[in-house]
């Protein structure tokens, strides 16, 4: 048998049951914070960090897997296929694509890097749709081929509850973010060719909810998406997406998971992301 690897950077948030269904791998980004550089890993207490990113008013930032950290996984695989972060908000996929063609030059193995033009759950979707294609016994080029239309067809929606971050990291005036949390703004965001834009301005949770199902509500063929919801620290609002979308849409799963490090220094606490 084909020995087969899916490998995303560490923006791929995942649940248990997922990693047991993957033979996945994911490659850390480093975040820095209050002056220190960590790595999104499993070593990292993931309370603790979103205590501290709750806590600091310095910028955190992030910078993106190297190519010999993509490179160390390749080994023993014979195909390979690597999902990152939109190559918009990121140089990961750059430095993916540098790794696959360092290691082609003395390899036999077959690798193709996705671009996901999302993050988060997103990339999880993409992983969850290229595990489906195997389990069909689907060849590397068909994988690569209908993963890629997949890619195309992805919707990302995320809807946030706090700018804390976006302020931080100077994406939003101080004042604006002031007015936003008085007037209890919620927009509803939405990834468009890999870049995020406003979808929805509403003020309330409620408002934001409406629009996102009218936002699903118009897509076609939803009977035959995977739904991955992740969030931060936002439980409540994920089980009522949840509740919504099984018992209005016809899909065929839908996923939830917590988001890791890096999605939750974008999302920010209470944030959502829906994929599908």
């Amino acid at each position: 048998m084909t020995k087969r690897l899916i490998l995303a950077d560490s923006a791929c948030d995942l649940n248990d049951k997922i990693k047991k269904r993957l033979n996945i791998e994911l490659v850390p980004f480093h975040i820095d914070i209050d002056g220190e550089s960590i790595l999104d890993n499993l070593e990292v207490n993931r309370e603790d960090f979103l205590k501290q990113m709750e806590k600091t008013s310095k910028p955190i930032g992030s910078a993106a897997p190297s190519p010999n950290q993509f490179m160390e996984k390749f080994k023993d695989y014979e195909e390979i296929f690597i999902i990152t972060i939109s190559k918009k908000l990121s140089g990961t996929y750059n430095n993916a694509v540098l790794a696959k063609n360092m290691f082609e030059d003395s390899s036999d193995a077959k690798i193709h890097v996705f671009d996901s033009k999302s993050a988060g759950s997103g990339e999880t979707a993409v992983a969850l749709k290229i595990q489906e294609l195997i389990e069909e016994e689907k060849s590397f080029e068909e994988i690569v081929s209908e993963t890629e239309k997949f890619i195309s067809n992805l919707k990302t929606y995320f809807i946030l509850d706090n700018f804390d971050n976006l302020i931080k990291n100077g994406r939003m005036s101080l004042i604006k973010g002031k007015l936003a949390k008085f007037l209890s703004f919620k927009p509803v965001m939405h990834g468009v060719d890999g870049e995020i834009e406003v979808y929805a301005k509403t003020r309330g949770y409620l408002n934001a909810l409406k629009e996102l199902y009218s936002a699903i509500s118009s897509e076609t063929n939803l009977d035959e998406r995977n739904f991955v919801i992740s969030h931060c620290e936002a439980l409540d609002i994920t089980k009522k997406i949840k509740s919504h979308i099984d018992h209005n849409f016809k899909n065929k799963s839908i996923n939830v998971v917590e988001t890791g490090l890096l999605t939750s220094v974008y999302a920010n606490l209470g944030g959502v992301i829906v994929c599908f």
